[in-house]
C-alpha cells in the first residue's frame, strides 16, 4: 500500500517495511536520507534507477512523482525545503506575538498597595 506525502529544511520522519513504497508528487528539493535499512527510488521520467542504504541521502532534482521503495525494513528522513512564503509567515507571527507580549506587560493589572 502506498503512503501520499504532498530553518531551510522541514523534516520527517518514516518507517517503511520491506517491499512498502512512499509516493512523494512534485518533491523537487527534497532530500531523502537513510537512517536504516535499503530503499530503492524512482523518479518520473528518469532513466536512473537510485539505491540508498543507512547513511546516505539523494536530493530529488526534478518535480513529478518520486516512488521511495523499501528492500527490506527501513527508517528515512525527508528533508522539505520550506518555502519563502512559510519563513515569511514565521516571521509575522513571531512579531505579532512579541508585540502582543509588549502590550501584555504594559497593561498588566498591578496590585494597589492598601494602606
Amino acid at each position: 500500500m502506498a503512503k501520499t506525502f504532498s530553518l531551510s529544511h522541514r523534516s520527517r520522519r518514516s518507517v517503511l517495511n520491506r517491499r512498502q513504497t512512499l509516493v512523494l508528487d512534485n518533491a523537487q528539493g527534497t532530500i531523502i536520507a537513510v537512517d536504516r535499512g535499503c530503499l530503492w527510488v524512482t523518479l518520473e521520467h528518469d532513466l536512473r534507477d537510485i539505491v540508498l542504504t543507512k547513511g546516505m541521502r539523494f536530493q530529488v532534482d526534478r518535480s513529478g512523482r518520486t516512488i521511495i521503495a523499501a528492500e527490506m525494513d527501513s527508517t528515512l528522513r525527508l528533508l522539505a525545503p520550506v518555502s519563502l512564503r512559510d519563513r515569511v509567515a514565521d516571521a509575522i507571527g513571531r512579531s505579532v506575538a512579541q508585540a502582543f507580549n509588549g502590550w501584555a506587560a504594559r497593561f498588566a493589572r498591578r496590585a494597589v498597595p492598601y494602606f
